[in-house]
């Protein structure tokens, strides 16, 4: 090999050694974060009456003209969320009927009747409970039509999120 390939060659050699030398020394300043762990829970809505289904507020039998009796009922919020509910009143039977039988009326603590009737979204707080009257009355008109006759009172509490509702 001549003296002028091996002087190229070497000179190729030292040029590339400096380069990766080189490469080297030009180092980027880096950093990194994460964030790991993040987790997702559904919130719940649990309304409930302090009296369970098959308990009755009202078991009334010799029911006369001019009888009234009232029974507190508590709605209970027990989900996480906030909740806006309705309570229907389901009175069926021919002591019931009208225009004399057998009417109930729901009131709240001030009360205001909202069952049967105009109320409508009720908001409970998680975890809060609200008190409500509920009055059977059989008015002193009743006549001798609904002797020996029954009525049945069924309560229903429909409830939903107040949340992006």
């Amino acid at each position: 090999m001549s003296l002028k390939k091996q002087f190229a060659v070497t000179l190729a050699s030292v040029g590339l050694g400096a380069a990766l030398i080189g490469g080297g020394t030009f180092a980027l300043f880096t950093s990194e974060a994460q964030n790991t762990g993040n987790t997702f829970a559904a919130g719940s809505v649990e309304v409930s009456l302090d009296k369970p289904d098959g308990t009755t507020y009202f078991n009334v039998e010799n029911i006369a003209p001019g009888d009234s009796e009232t029974k507190t009922v508590t709605v209970k919020n027990s989900g996480t969320l906030e909740l806006r509910y309705d309570l229907g009143v389901d009175l069926t039977g021919d002591l019931a009927a009208a225009p004399n039988g057998l009417t109930v009326k729901v009131t709240d603590k001030n009360g205001n009747e909202i069952a049967p009737g105009p109320d409508g979204n009720r908001v409970l707080a998680a975890g809060a409970s609200e008190e409500l009257k509920v009055t059977y009355t059989l008015p002193k008109e009743a006549g001798n039509e609904y002797q020996g006759k029954a009525a049945t009172l069924g309560l229903q509490v429909l409830a939903e999120q107040t949340k992006n509702n």
